[in-house]
């Protein structure tokens, strides 16, 4: 980090509370050190551990979202570079067309009879076993609520756990030694501390955030159509006397369209 017209300091600084979704190495920051001074940082290397049991409960999520958007990435960068290739293809046969030979036309081929078993197989697998889970979680009847709270619990816990364990054995001697300081024992860092050492950024006293972004995108009023689409299905229903047997009979539409009902 940097101060204007003054040198440059490496530090090693520990964050202690929020979370780390856009600690980056490379990223632009501002240190405030404890004589109120501002610095121009520059993070060059991340030493990733937990920072709270709530930061532990989003992490498998958070995860396989990012799984998910690496594999859709990498489907999308083969599949332009499969575009590419067969575009070029295309270019270099057009430009040869007068010295190229007649292609021999290939017979389709068929699909094997026993691939699309395997297939049907696999997804009567999955269906099968997905039934299974829906009918074991359904059949809890009232206790449905803890059995989400058990499927979420498996999914979060042991990563709950293991930062429990890790923020319990949190030590600062190294943290300080790395800064130039002599600290020979062991100093133990706990969840208030650690909360005190690193500051989440709030609002100021009386500022107000606008959510309002006079440049979003204009959405289709879905709810609206919704409303008018069952206003209009209840309307027909009421015509067509589906109605009558749950309305006052002042208001059946037998009763206001005596003709109609004959």
């Amino acid at each position: 980090m940097t101060r204007t017209g003054g040198a440059k300091k490496t530090i090693v600084a520990v964050f202690t509370d929020g979370d780390s979704d856009n600690l980056i190495v490379g990223r632009n920051s501002v240190f405030h050190d404890r004589k109120g001074l501002d610095w121009d940082a520059t993070i060059t290397k991340i030493v990733a551990n937990p920072i709270s049991i709530r930061e532990a409960f989003w992490s498998p999520y958070k995860k396989f979202v990012c799984l998910v958007e690496d594999q859709i990435a990498k489907r999308a960068a083969a599949a332009d570079a499969e575009s590419q290739t067969k575009v070029g293809s295309a270019a270099t046969a057009v430009a040869q067309a007068d010295k190229a030979k007649p292609a021999v036309k290939e017979e389709p081929k068929k699909l094997d009879l026993g691939t699309i078993a395997l297939i049907g197989t696999a997804i009567s697998g999955v269906s099968g076993k997905i039934g299974i889970f829906l009918g074991t979680l359904l059949g809890l009847g009232l206790w449905m609520p803890l059995g989400i709270l058990g499927i979420v619990l498996l999914s979060s816990g042991p990563s709950m756990l293991l930062a429990f364990l890790k923020l319990r054995q949190r030590n600062l001697a190294p943290i300080l030694d790395a800064n130039g300081w002599a600290i020979n024992t062991k100093t133990k860092m706990n969840v208030p501390f650690g909360s005190v050492l690193t500051n989440v950024a709030k609002l100021p006293t009386n500022a107000e955030r606008s959510l309002d972004d006079p440049y979003a995108e204009k959405q289709r009023p879905w709810k609206a159509y919704i409303v008018l689409l069952a206003i209009v299905g209840l309307g027909y229903c009421w015509s067509i006397g589906k109605l009558d047997d749950y309305l006052p009979e002042s208001v059946k539409s037998t009763h206001i369209f005596p003709a109609a009902a004959k």
